[in-house]
């Protein structure tokens, strides 16, 4: 009897020990499907315009507001929908429950490389010295690869001059290059949070954003993220960036 009580205990003992070497930390993985909706930009081309009387012998001082688009920044914006599955290793479904409301908690990241090694994502150094650590990623060496002028009012540094926290899987990242979207047309701070990462490794650049459930972006509708990439502007091309997701 003693002997089949200690046999049960060990094979409980394995199944339990089976059990959490198969529970692995959550981190960011690419979504089944991205569906690209309509482009828009702003329209400026088609303000009239503006009529000022001369008269000779007139010496007359103009104060000129005027509204210019960004070359170097792509917005996105959206809603995530899903399931929540219970599948095996090989991706086998044993059942899920479709949910077009799923609860939305977690980040959104676009990275301009693909094979992103989560634990090594560390924040940008903005003005790190671009030779040591973050793989030489600084704001001198952003704004060339993305072609943006170091005196440009739209660079990353003038972008990005919050400090945000950010925790990826179970890795917490503090103090990280941050901005937050507008609201309503307007600027704020507190919510639509965007962080600067970078592999360390690689020198990858990430955005990413956090999401947010049904909540007025910038336009006053319910979305649930909303988020910048830098651009060349000056290439007649564009820049692939990888979708990825983390929901906790």
């Amino acid at each position: 009897m003693k002997m089949k009580v200690q046999t049960i205990k060990a094979i409980l003992a394995l199944i339990i020990l089976s059990m959490m070497v198969t529970i692995a930390i959550a981190t960011p993985y690419g979504p089944d499907n991205i569906k690209r909706g309509i482009d828009e930009r702003g329209n400026i081309t088609g303000t009239d315009p503006k009529t000022i009387q001369a008269q000779g012998g007139n010496v007359t001082q103009l104060t000129i507001n005027t509204t210019s688009l960004t070359a170097n920044w792509q917005g996105y914006y959206g809603n995530i929908s899903g399931i929540i599955t219970l599948d095996d290793g090989d991706g086998n479904t044993l059942y899920d429950w479709y949910d077009e409301t799923i609860s939305l908690v977690g980040e959104i990241y676009a990275a301009n490389q693909s094979g992103i090694t989560w634990s090594d994502v560390i924040c940008v150094n903005l003005t790190g010295n671009g030779t040591t650590g973050y793989s030489g990623i600084n704001q001198t060496v952003l704004e060339d690869m993305y072609d943006i002028s170091h005196s440009a009012k739209d660079g990353f540094d003038e972008t990005f001059d919050s400090e945000i926290n950010i925790t990826i899987g179970s890795t917490g990242l503090g103090a990280c290059p941050g901005t937050h979207l507008y609201v309503d047309n307007s600027s704020q701070t507190e919510r639509w949070n965007e962080t600067l990462l970078t592999e360390n490794a690689t020198g990858a650049v990430i955005f990413a954003v956090a999401v947010e459930e049904n909540d007025p972006g910038f336009n006053g509708k319910q979305w649930d993220f909303q988020m910048i990439v830098a651009e060349d502007g000056s290439s007649a091309g564009s820049t692939p960036y990888s979708f990825y997701i983390e929901l906790v």
